[in-house]
């Protein structure tokens, strides 16, 4: 009833910024109401290309759909935060929207990054105007004197992002041939939401430009990728030359128990009990690809389980002293930059130093520090809920330090 009397309202009302044409037809027990327009943003025929990619001939997808394209004309013209141009696969996670709050959400998302990338290209054209009006000729003390920067006289050869692109790319290359392997799992796509898989695509993307461009990268393996699925439509987004023969990452469908032997293969989960001590240059780490802000369930654990293989976590309690309430999961991006330091240095607190701040307890001490200085009420007030956050730390960093190196370098193992 409310989407039937905006309907009814907005067709009452003048219409300004398009050109629309009603036609309400009464029929016996029934109102079909037909509705045509020709948008400022998106044309008709657009519309219709759109249907026809879309829809494929199915007759309940295209009235599905032309009730959504319906819905969202009458938000733009309700004024409602609405993009003025959707794309195809935007269209159709759209479509695949069950409620109206969720496709308002998804909309309200498109029209932000919208407004985002309007705001870049004007101060884009600002700026420009502001370098074509600028005479650097009016600075000169004498007449003679010799004008740098980029237009005029330069002391250094200007390297192109085309040549750094190029280099980066082959340490990647070099990594391939002679590097140590680390695999990323990519099995977890069926546990994962529509927003996490984009997440989830999003670190990998971080993951293969913070390797390529350290001083000794990992030749990267992506195992149990499903070449058809959202999370490789995603990464192709970001990545498009990801699939070219050339590009330095291996990519494969199969297993990781088909490429690597099963005795140098170990898991890191956060969910095991065995801590990674010192770094193996022999074994072949695996990391899961998964962004897991909904499903909480150990499915790491019970992935390396059913395989059979070794399972190990980073000592973060040996190292920091995390903040109450902080997941102690870490994102691919965080994983991969970590073991390629302690690789290269063996130092754990300098490979930890990737983790974000926002998980310490060191930065809920600040918050605590300035809430104190800004703040009018009592410190007792205050200190109620700090003091019983504290109170199951019994060690205090410099304790947890040297009872981490004394338990790290006393072992046997080691």
């Amino acid at each position: 009833m409310n989407f039937l009397r905006s309907l009814v309202s907005h067709i009452r009302r003048p219409i300004l910024k398009t050109n629309l044409k009603h036609k309400i037809v009464f029929q016996k027990h029934r109102i079909i109401i037909s509705r045509s327009y020709v948008s400022q943003t998106e044309t008709e025929d657009e519309m219709e290309k759109c249907v026809t990619q879309i829809c494929k001939g199915d007759k309940e997808l295209e009235k599905k759909f032309r009730v959504l394209m319906l819905e969202v004309e009458v938000m733009r013209q309700d004024g409602r935060l609405a993009p003025d141009h959707i794309q195809l696969d935007q269209w159709k996670h759209l479509l695949e929207l069950p409620s109206r709050n969720q496709r308002s959400s998804y909309l309200t998302f498109l029209w932000k990054n919208e407004k985002k990338r309007e705001n870049q290209k004007a101060k884009k054209e600002a700026r420009k105007l502001e370098l074509e009006n600028y005479s650097p000729e009016k600075s000169k003390e004498y007449p003679d004197d010799l004008l740098y920067g980029i237009q005029y006289q330069s002391l250094f050869l200007r390297i192109r992002d085309q040549s750094i692109n190029s280099f980066d790319n082959y340490r990647a290359l070099q990594a391939m041939m002679y590097g140590q392997s680390v695999i990323i799992d990519c099995s977890y796509e069926e546990h994962m939401v529509w927003r996490e898989t984009v997440n989830a695509a999003k670190q990998t993307t971080f993951v293969f430009g913070d390797n390529r461009i350290h001083k000794d990268p990992f030749n990267l393996h992506m195992c149990n990728v499903n070449m058809q699925g959202e999370f490789m439509k995603q990464l192709k987004k970001n990545i498009p030359s990801i699939c070219e023969p050339w590009f330095p990452i291996n990519i494969h469908s199969s297993s990781y128990l088909d490429l690597f032997p099963k005795d140098k293969l170990v898991y890191l989960t956060p969910h095991c009990r065995d801590e990674l001590t010192t770094f193996d240059p022999d074994s072949v780490y695996i990391i899961g690809c998964m962004v897991d802000k909904i499903n909480n369930e150990p499915l790491s654990l019970a992935k390396a389980k059913r395989d059979g293989i070794k399972m190990a976590k980073l000592p973060l309690d040996r190292y920091l002293e995390w903040a109450p309430g902080s997941k102690k999961n870490l994102n691919i991006n965080h994983m991969v930059p970590i073991l390629l330091d302690l690789r290269l240095t063996g130092d754990w607190e300098f490979a930890l130093r990737h983790i974000p701040r926002r998980k310490l307890m060191e930065t809920k001490i600040m918050a605590m520090q300035k809430m104190l200085k800004d703040t009018s009420l009592g410190r007792e007030n205050i200190f109620k809920k700090f003091q019983s956050v504290r109170r199951n730390n019994f060690f205090t960093r410099d304790e947890k330090k040297f009872k981490s190196k004394r338990t790290l370098y006393d072992d046997d193992n080691v």
